[in-house]
């Protein structure tokens, strides 16, 4: 926070009023005059008085989170202020080092004004690091010269491009020394192109890239520094070609793969030896429900050992799912790791969820969505048990999101209780439970008030407790 001493501001007493007045009655006309023009001078804002320096800093506090290039936002908008202001905004380079032009439905024969502007926003940016985000969808390959001509100051880039002009950055000797975090989306997809080979090679001299983010766009499309990096998410069509970046990317920590409607079978999958990956700590896996039925979630998973892995996202889970999970857990050692877990469901064999998470010791976060009545039955009595080894031990949040069926209430409150932080101590209390159903409705549930106000006192003591019907408000 920018501070200043202010503290030569008073307000004039009554005293030094009544002296002012006296003052001006006994003068000349002329002396009058030039009292009453003096007083009409404009007085400066107290801000006027801060030293360049601090000014800029305020500046620096008064951007916007997208800085657009606007008029009507800074930092263009401080440069119409008055003369001073804008000397100061244009020697602060800070003021014009993130760079955010989003162009969706502007006609092509608009862009040169643009792209004027970003030319002059760059050039202000003099030789300060630079936060990129530039999202054109139709083609504008004039763009890219002017981009890449500042490409050594990028840090931080987001790109959302045309094909045509996402093709523009192929220089393999462009070096980005700064480069952190990269994310790269085409239009049309690149799945859709003829021609298999790397066309987006500007990337692969980037010594400090971490994290990487591709959206429909393959990874074999880019070239880019694998072995360095840490955080990767990718949107595409080819399972395959997404799970061999595990084998490129040795150090990788995080790992998300989104499937699109278009996906190829697990046929795509075949050729895939089995791969041990000793660094992941993150897996998220989504598919497109139009490609759900040729890519069961166990057909991604067949290839993988995650002896590392903490947290886990999955596609939703069905009963030809359960065993080859199973074993993914074992031979992953997931009892040992494995503390967050999250998937949807759909209905499963009974009494098959318990089995398959006991074996998961260090768990402390479940969330399922869509389960059926008897699993969270199931899993409430498996709660409730008093059977050793005692089922997640470590479990302190658990989330059972749109379950089908009512509030089985006898059963939460005997799980929950038995879980409380009154309970005894052979397991970790239980500090977050949310369970959302599809029916009965609130009205139709009268009969269960009884169960509310011991629910209502383990909130009281600390649990957070949220039981709510879908699209109606919360019962507890």
């Amino acid at each position: 926070m920018v501070r200043a001493d202010l503290s030569y501001l008073r307000v004039e007493s009554g005293h030094h009023l009544e002296q002012k007045a006296r003052a001006f009655s006994a003068g000349t006309p002329t002396q009058q005059l030039s009292h009453v023009l003096a007083r009409q001078r404009p007085v400066a804002h107290p801000i006027s008085s801060l030293p360049p320096e601090l000014l800029s800093l305020v500046f620096l506090h008064c951007l916007p989170s997208c800085q657009q290039l606007s008029l009507s936002t800074a930092p263009l908008l401080l440069t119409r202020i008055c003369g001073g202001w804008r000397l100061i905004a244009l020697r602060t380079p800070e003021l014009w080092s993130t760079v955010f032009l989003e162009l969706f439905a502007l006609p092509v024969d608009r862009f040169e004004p643009k792209l004027r502007m970003l030319e002059y926003w760059l050039a202000r940016s003099a030789a300060h690091s630079l936060s990129l985000y530039f999202h054109v969808r139709q083609p504008i390959p004039d763009a890219v010269p002017l981009l890449t001509a500042h490409a050594p100051r990028w840090r931080d880039v987001d790109l959302f491009l045309h094909r045509k002009t996402l093709a523009g950055f192929s220089s393999p000797d462009q070096q980005l020394p700064l480069l952190r975090r990269l994310s790269l989306a085409c239009l049309p997809a690149s799945e859709d192109d003829p021609h298999p080979e790397h066309w987006v090679t500007a990337f692969g001299d980037a010594p400090a890239l971490v994290e990487v983010s591709l959206r429909r766009l393959a990874p074999k499309h880019v070239v880019l520094p694998w072995a360095q990096l840490t955080t990767f998410s990718v949107q595409c069509n080819d399972p395959g070609d997404a799970l061999r970046v595990l084998l490129l990317a040795p150090g990788l920590e995080t790992f998300s793969l989104d499937l699109t409607r278009s996906a190829e079978p697990t046929s795509a999958l075949a050729e895939l030896e089995p791969l041990v990956h000793d660094a992941l700590r993150s897996l998220t896996l989504a598919v497109h429900p139009a490609a759900a039925p040729a890519l069961p979630t166990h057909a991604l998973l067949a290839p993988l050992t995650l002896p590392a892995l903490r947290t886990l996202a999955l596609p939703p889970l069905g009963p030809a799912d359960v065993t080859p999970l199973h074993a993914f857990f074992a031979r992953s050692a997931s009892a040992r790791t494995l503390t967050h877990l999250s998937a949807p469901l759909a209905p499963l064999a009974p009494h098959a969820l318990v089995p398959l998470f006991a074996p998961l010791r260090a768990l402390e976060d479940l969330a399922l969505q869509y389960p059926t009545a008897d699993a969270v039955l199931d899993l409430l009595a498996a709660l409730h048990a008093a059977a050793e080894p005692a089922f997640l031990p470590c479990l302190h949040t658990l989330v059972l999101e749109c379950a089908r069926g009512g509030v089985p209430y006898a059963a939460l409150l005997a799980g929950l209780q038995a879980r409380s932080a009154a309970a005894p101590r052979r397991v970790v209390a239980l500090r977050a439970f949310e369970l959302s159903v599809m029916a009965p409705t609130p009205h139709e549930a009268g009969a269960d008030a009884a169960y509310l106000l011991p629910l209502q006192t383990l909130k009281a003591q600390g649990m957070k407790l949220l039981v709510s019907h879908v699209y109606q408000a919360s019962v507890v």
